[in-house]
């Protein structure tokens, strides 16, 4: 019942390219079956999440290093570019720092919401998957020049 109502909201919602999150988004097997137990989807997630934080902190930092590496010639640019520019490297890295926060409560509140059940921690490392996922998403919409340096993404 859940899934259906998440799905009923995603789907209300799919003109927001960020919020639509395809089955095909899901590096792990969809529904628990006789084959597939709650912790072998449990742990495909938690691998999934962790490579999926772990490349939204290499964007940030690549991001942050090509903002801070740009050209930045006072006699040319001026000093409010070169200003603008170191802001917008401060911002980004405690824009990361936030967002980690937000990431984590917000997974929690998935979790709790299962009670006692036993797929409280599959939803939290599913959450944490997918909300970095977003987060992924967002920064190479962003930053694109410094994303398309390495590796392909969903």
């Amino acid at each position: 019942m859940r899934r259906m109502i998440s799905s009923l909201i995603l789907i209300s919602f799919c003109g927001l390219p960020l919020v639509c999150l395809a089955q095909k988004d899901s590096p792990c097997p969809a529904e628990i079956g006789p084959t597939v137990s709650n912790a072998e989807i449990r742990e495909c997630y938690t691998k999934a999440q962790i490579a999926m934080n772990k490349r939204a902190d290499e964007l940030v930092l690549r991001a942050a290093a090509s903002l801070h590496e740009s050209p930045k010639d006072k006699a040319i640019d001026g000093p409010v570019i070169v200003q603008l520019l170191e802001n917008a490297v401060q911002k980004l890295n405690e824009s990361q720092v936030t967002w980690r926060s937000y990431r984590d409560q917000y997974c929690d509140a998935v979790s709790f919401s299962y009670t006692t059940g036993s797929g409280s921690g599959t939803a939290m490392e599913e959450c944490l998957y997918k909300t970095a996922l977003l987060r992924v998403r967002q920064l190479r919409l962003d930053f694109p020049d410094s994303a398309a340096a390495k590796g392909h993404l969903h």
